[in-house]
């Protein structure tokens, strides 16, 4: 009975019509080239890489892009003996992106509140992942800004 349950479920899943909105971004029809980064390194390696993930290599249609990403870690609450229990993650990123001698401007935000955790390494952890999910959100913030662009 539970393992019918199991392939039930599991074919329901594969069957609920459910698809990604940007699904077919991989198959985009322009070159992004980063040319310059300024601002939070790790932020600007984390986006630079989820970046090259869509970017065609053989597309004739070349953005060049400018990066400049600020990343914050601010404390909202500490506890009555002064250890802090809250923290509000923040990135803002503006791409200035070029394309035949038109500039584009974008920026985009991402912030989240988070609980401190007593282990400092699940902490760790948890914010470098949380700074994945910023970076691909902001990839596919300007992705959609560049094709919105484009159609106009």
């Amino acid at each position: 009975m539970k393992n019918l349950a199991i392939i039930t479920f599991v074919l329901f899943l594969s069957h609920c019509g459910y698809s990604s909105v940007y699904k077919d971004q991989k198959l985009l029809n322009f070159q992004l080239d980063i040319i310059e980064t300024k601002g939070d390194y790790e932020m600007n390696n984390l986006i630079t890489n989820e970046i090259k993930l869509y970017s065609s290599k053989i597309s004739q249609n070349i953005y060049y892009i400018k990066i400049d990403t600020d990343y914050e870690k601010e404390v909202l609450a500490k506890d009555s003996s002064g250890v802090i229990t809250d923290y509000n993650l923040s990135v803002t990123s503006v791409f200035s992106v070029d394309l035949d001698n038109k500039n584009k401007t974008f920026k985009f935000e991402e912030n989240i509140n988070i609980k401190n955790q007593t282990d400092t390494f699940e902490q760790n952890t948890y914010e470098k992942n949380i700074k994945r999910n910023f970076a691909s959100s902001i990839r596919e913030k300007l992705i959609s800004a560049i094709l919105n662009t484009n159609d106009n």
